[in-house]
C-alpha cells in the first residue's frame, strides 16, 4: 500500500516552492520500504502556472529535498529513498532502540508507525 500525503501549507518561494504536510500509513510495510508518489499532490495545491504540478511532467523534477518527521509519539525513524521519477521514491521505517531494525517487509506496519502522525517537508524546482 502506497503512503498517502495529505498537504497542509504551501510556500511559494522565487525559485522553489515548498510543501508541508502530513502522511498516513496503512496496509503492509513492503520490503525496501513503501511507495511515496509525489504527483499524488498535484490536485491538492490549488493553483496553476509554473508549479510542482507541471514540473512533475518530467523525471529530474521530483522534490530536490524532502523529510519525513514524527510529531510526538513513539520515536519511529522515517527516511527517503529516492527514485527514478516523482512516483516511485520510497519511504522506509525503522524501529526506535538499540537495534533500529528496519520494519518487516511483508508484515502489517507496527502499530507505533500507523499511529505516528508523521509531518514532511519537500522543496521543488519551480519551471521558469
Amino acid at each position: 500500500m502506497a503512503v498517502t500525503l495529505n498537504v497542509t501549507d504551501v510556500d511559494l518561494g522565487v525559485g522553489l516552492i515548498y510543501v508541508f504536510g502530513t502522511a498516513t500509513l496503512s496496509g503492509t510495510y513492503p520490503s525496501g520500504g513503501d511507495t511515496v508518489d509525489w504527483t499524488s499532490i498535484r490536485t491538492q495545491l490549488g493553483y496553476d502556472g509554473q508549479s510542482v504540478a507541471s514540473s512533475m511532467a518530467n523525471p529530474a523534477f521530483g522534490p530536490v529535498q524532502a523529510a519525513f518527521t514524527v510529531q510526538g509519539g513513539t520515536p519511529n525513524i522515517y527516511n527517503m529513498q529516492q527514485g527514478a521519477a516523482p512516483n516511485t521514491w520510497k519511504l522506509r521505517g525503522y524501529t526506535s532502540g538499540a537495534s533500529g531494525a528496519e520494519f518487516t517487509g511483508g508484515s502489517a506496519y507496527p502499530s507505533s508507525a500507523t499511529g505516528d502522525t508523521i509531518t514532511f517537508s519537500a522543496v521543488f524546482r519551480k519551471l521558469t
